[in-house]
């Protein structure tokens, strides 16, 4: 609404007409029939401030006229005026020396409180929340009028009236969530005015604070100011989920995450899984406690599971004794404050409740043969501040005497004798410290007894473990690098010691870098600017499951330097062999060498056993030269045939079964037993990813630590290979193993690794779609929560490029597929709604970390969606992501978000498209207007993105037409409140909860200033209708009655 310039006529008309029925003592009806005889049809009297007038006139006098003051009364009752426009009316009013006027004011704006509201446009709408800041200013300013008054007169009956009425309708204000919404909007369009309002606050707070006994109750007069001005009413849209720990036996997303983490997120940082723990807090609404209980509980669980290999076991106690305890310390500092210090109580209430699962500890601690509840208290103890000797003390001396076994294994005094004891890796901890700072300088003759040391392999895996867990593993991968490097070229004036050196610390660090990439992914040695040798070695040649490398293929070979090659192996004099060598050359030609003997092999021109024993000849050079060939070998094999792959298999399999051999009268390097056993477990793992069927993490880990060859094989030729050589359907596959895990909801190591090959294989768009499928075949609530739970859990396999395929193709086959059947199950719509706002938000967190997340060997990064894959074949999987979000990108430019904010990356933009798609469906589906399971499933998803946390961006991308075609719809219990109707369509971003840092996404503006204004007039009005449906609503009841 805009106030036009009146007219002299107009005004003057008004005021005869005021003047005439004061004289003839109209009643407020005679009053209404001739005001719209001067009005013209349908025009508001706002437009000629009759408002203004109205009071003008009543108020001239000390008294205020109420004959007058009831024709106002009259004409708001009518319509003929807007309560905004009285508002903003009484707002202009100056006359507060005239105590009686005052007063007369204040209760027709008491009166007015229980029915304000608005029926005209967006922009009459927002005029009503622009008159309730002014409307509050001056509710303030009489305050400050009536306590000065006060303090210089002690005492005046019509001044304590007065400030007991202007707090009374700032109550008033404050009880209705409609007003404090309609506030909250005027406060975005007038800050300025409110800012002015602020300041009076805070004088009206010392005037009352100084007042003594002459103002009664001015303790709740001040505490009315305080909650006016620290009110958010969109803090009472918070997510309303409990988690009953008393009908829900197990946090089954929490499970499936730490498993993920254990599994495929080894190496990173503590305080970044503290924080994907937060988020999961949130969304399960789980309390303190309980998520302390939960991250126990669910270690413990992973420590009993009689599946894994034993470098897993490694895995599982590094992250239970050496990262569990950093990751609650970052929770509670992030809970409590960084000023927080000492124990925390609800860590303390957690462990109690561990200690009383005496199966679970029983369990754990026969599968490790220790007591694992004493060594992780004693961490906890030495390590944080969070947990009391004393009462770590009492818990221990309980769990002794209520414990089943902890008596026979102290008896048969067995701790320490068991490989995954917790206090070897936390023995291991001090080494790993003192290996980093030998490690630290450049120094090859410190350095090479250190990594001689590493590569005998009696504590290596220890010691990576300790790494790993404690977040060092990358600092030491990278130490490695640089010592690769620094031996890779010969030094001028080099001796035949020297360059034997050299040899050695350039083959030790080689196959310490390849078992450390088979192990913990290749991302912890390969750095993004990827300027060494070793690095671009590794990201070029070393095979990964799901990546096809053929770096030889187009190459030509020089002959010449092939037979170089060969001459320079065949050397028998050790002070000659080594000197004066290009180690980096070598390695590039070890692979050359070898294509050029297989082919000569293949057409007959050499004998299979010569190339055998040039396979010798570069094991008995260097341990690399062999991994070098194997590399190309398993290159080879991917891009040939069945009959030429015939050949090359063979060889392969010679590596790794025949390597162990050892012939004394070869000249060699010292450690050739250990090297070359390091070797042989690095083929053999090299070997079954080419096989495409296990991740060498998951499955093939036993080979690490074992020594018998059948028992790995067999470990390796029972799980994935199953998935390339069935007959059956991948989704057959995929159903089978979700009955496998569902009825328990614990996701094991085995179908953790089938679910990530089924994923590979599928791609995303398949696996996800198959598997919500899998969940929306259920129907009791209880179940659907569980299978939402491991849903959740294990799209987080690729958090980013399973939620773009959730958003752009499993989710609209509820709504406007073939499976909108399936919604005609109430539980399934809630459930659906559920995974839709827990995936979004999971996926929003991860898109502002891209940097830190990396991954293990045989998995998908989020990251890789719009970054570069360096292998020269892509699978189904890389290709899918790579067009899906090229797809969404090419609408990007729609969103009001320019290219290269700061806290957007290209993932998070094609997020955003993703959700902004989404939500123009949503609005599509709604505007047919009619109840049904899939507008139940929008208003579900809207109740659930709401209650979200960090989805303020998210929500500024609601297009205006949705909500208006639902609200009409709705009632209760699913009507939106008004803080909800305004979180979704004027959002705003709120502090960060219990003290966490800011999240980067909610400083993330998706609105122009102009989409900005035209949200809060949405709002506005949105608010209105709402409120004039609930009007309605009172009325047609109080007439019924």
């Amino acid at each position: 609404m805009v106030l036009e310039t009146v007219s002299s006529s107009k005004a003057g008309t008004i005021r005869s007409l005021l003047i005439r029925a004061w004289r003839e003592r109209w009643s407020d009806l005679q009053w209404g029939i001739h005001i719209k005889t001067v009005l013209p049809r349908a025009v508001s009297g706002d437009i000629y401030h009759l408002a203004d007038y109205i009071l003008q006139q009543a108020l001239m006098g000390p008294l205020p006229n109420s004959l007058i003051l009831s024709y106002l009364r009259h004409s708001l009752s009518s319509q003929i005026v807007s309560y905004g426009g009285v508002i903003e009316s009484i707002s202009n009013y100056d006359g507060l020396h005239k105590p009686h006027c005052v007063q007369s004011l204040l209760e027709l704006m008491k009166s007015m409180m229980k029915s304000v509201s608005c029926r005209g446009k967006p922009e009459d709408c927002l005029v009503l929340a622009t008159a309730l800041v002014n409307g509050v200013k001056w509710l303030i300013q009489v305050m400050g009028w009536t306590t000065q008054q006060l303090l210089d007169l002690r005492k005046a009956p019509e001044h304590t009236t007065n400030l007991s009425l202007a707090v009374s309708v700032l109550q008033d204000i404050l009880d209705c969530q409609f007003l404090t919404c309609m506030l909250e909007i005027g406060r975005r369009e007038e800050p300025s005015v409110w800012s002015v309002s602020l300041k009076k606050m805070t004088e009206v707070e010392t005037l009352l604070a100084g007042a003594g006994s002459v103002i009664e109750n001015k303790d709740g007069y001040i505490k009315t100011l305080c909650q006016l001005r620290d009110h958010q009413p969109l803090e009472s849209v918070g997510r309303k989920h409990r988690f009953d720990s008393s009908s829900v036996p197990l946090c089954y997303a929490m499970h499936s995450i730490i498993m993920l983490e254990v599994n495929q997120h080894t190496t990173r940082d503590a305080a970044t899984f503290a924080q994907q723990l937060l988020l999961l807090q949130r969304l399960q609404g789980l309390n303190t406690t309980e998520l302390y209980f939960e991250i126990l509980r669910c270690s413990f669980i992973g420590l009993s599971s009689p599946e894994y290999q034993s470098y897993q076991e490694l895995k599982w106690v590094g992250f239970t004794f050496i990262k569990v305890p950093v990751i609650l310390q970052t929770i509670h500092v992030a809970v409590a404050g960084e000023s927080a210090t000492g124990e925390s109580e609800d860590l303390l209430a957690a462990i109690k409740r561990l200690a009383q699962l005496n199966n679970l500890l029983d369990q754990v601690d026969l599968q490790i043969n220790c007591n694992c509840m004493e060594f992780l208290l004693n961490e906890l103890c030495n390590k944080t501040s969070l947990l009391l000797e004393r009462d770590a003390q009492a818990i221990i001396a309980t769990r002794l005497q209520e414990s089943n076994v902890l008596a026979n294994i102290q008896k048969n005094d067995a701790q320490g004798s068991h490989p995954g004891n917790p206090s070897l890796i936390l023995r291991a901890q001090p080494p790993v410290s003192n290996i980093l700072k030998t490690l630290s300088n450049k120094n090859q003759d410190s350095a090479l007894p250190v990594m001689t040391l590493l590569v005998s392999g009696k504590s290596r895996d220890l010691l990576l473990a300790a790494a790993a867990a404690a977040g060092n593993l990358h600092v030491f991968a990278q130490k490695v690098v640089k010592f690769n490097e620094l031996s890779m070229e010969p030094q001028p004036g080099e001796t035949p010691k020297m360059a034997i050196s050299r040899a050695q610390m350039f083959d030790i660090s080689f196959l310490l870098l390849c078992h450390i990439v088979q192990i913990y992914g290749i991302d912890v040695v390969v750095s993004e600017k990827c300027e060494t040798f070793i690095e671009q070695w590794m990201r070029d040649n070393m095979p990964e499951l799901g990546k096809v490398k053929a770096p030889l293929i187009s190459s030509h070979t020089d002959q010449s330097a092939v037979e170089d090659f060969v001459r320079q192996v065949n050397i028998t004099d050790i002070d000659m062999k080594y000197n004066m060598v290009r180690w980096n050359d070598v390695c590039q030609m070890a692979g050359a060498a070898l294509k050029e003997v297989v082919t000569a092999s293949q057409h007959g021109a050499l004998p299979i056993q010569q190339v055998k024993e040039l396979l010798d000849r570069l094991r008995y050079h260097l341990c690399c030269l062999p991994i070098c060939a194997a590399a190309w070998l398993c290159s080879h094999v991917q891009v040939v045939d069945g009959e030429q792959a015939a050949l090359p298999f063979s060889l392969l399999q010679y590596l790794q079964t025949s390597l162990g051999d050892h012939d004394s009268s070869t000249p060699t390097l010292e450690n050739f037993k250990d090297r070359s056993s390091l070797l042989v477990l690095i083929v053999e793992n090299m070997l079954q990813v080419t096989k495409g069927g296990i991740h060498s993490s998951a499955n093939n880990s036993g080979s690490f630590s074992g020594t018998n060859g059948k028992e790995v094989n067999m470990a390796m030729e029972t799980n994935a290979p199953f998935l390339l050589s069935s007959q059956e359907p991948l989704s057959h596959l995929l159903r089978s193993t979700w009955q496998q895990i569902f009825p328990t909801g614990i996701l094991s190591h085995r179908a953790l690794s089938t679910f990530q090959d089924l994923l590979r294989l599928g791609g995303t768009r398949w696996f996800v779609s198959d598997l919500v499928q899998c969940g929306m075949q259920i129907v009791f609530t209880s179940d659907l929560n569980r299978a939402v739970d491991l849903i959740y859990g294990l799209l987080h396999l690729d958090v980013v490029g399973c939620t773009l395929s959730f958003l752009i193709h499993a989710l609209p086959l509820y709504m406007t597929g073939p499976n909108k059947g399936d919604l005609l199950c109430g539980p399934r719509t809630y459930a659906l709604s559920r995974l839709t706002v827990m995936m979004i938000i999971s996926a929003w967190l991860a898109v502002q970390q891209p940097s830190v997340v990396k991954s293990e060997p045989g998995t998908t990064s989020s990251t890789m969606i719009g970054g570069t894959i360096n292998s020269r074949k892509r699978t189904y999987h890389d290709r899918e992501l790579e067009e899906m979000e090229a797809n969404l990108q090419l609408h990007s430019g729609e969103l009001a978000i320019p290219r290269g904010t700061p806290g957007l990356s290209r993932d998070g933009t094609s997020l955003l498209v993703a959700v902004e798609s989404l939500l123009k469906l949503m609005t599509q589906v709604s505007r047919a207007g009619v109840v049904s399971p899939v507008s139940q499933l929008v208003v579900n998803i809207l109740h659930e993105l709401i209650g979200a946390p960090y989805s303020h961006t998210l929500l500024t991308l609601t297009p205006p037409a949705l909500l208006p075609n639902l609200v009409p719809l709705l009632s209760e219990p699913d009507s939106f409140t008004y803080a909800q109707l305004l979180a979704i369509t004027s959002p705003k971003a709120l502090n960060t909860f219990d003290g966490t840092k800011e999240f980067a996404g909610d400083l993330i503006d998706a609105q122009t200033p102009a989409q900005a204004a035209g949200a809060r007039r949405a709002a506005a009005k949105l608010l209105c209708v709402q409120r004039n449906l609930a009007l309605s609503a009172v009325s047609s009841l109080d007439v019924a009655s």
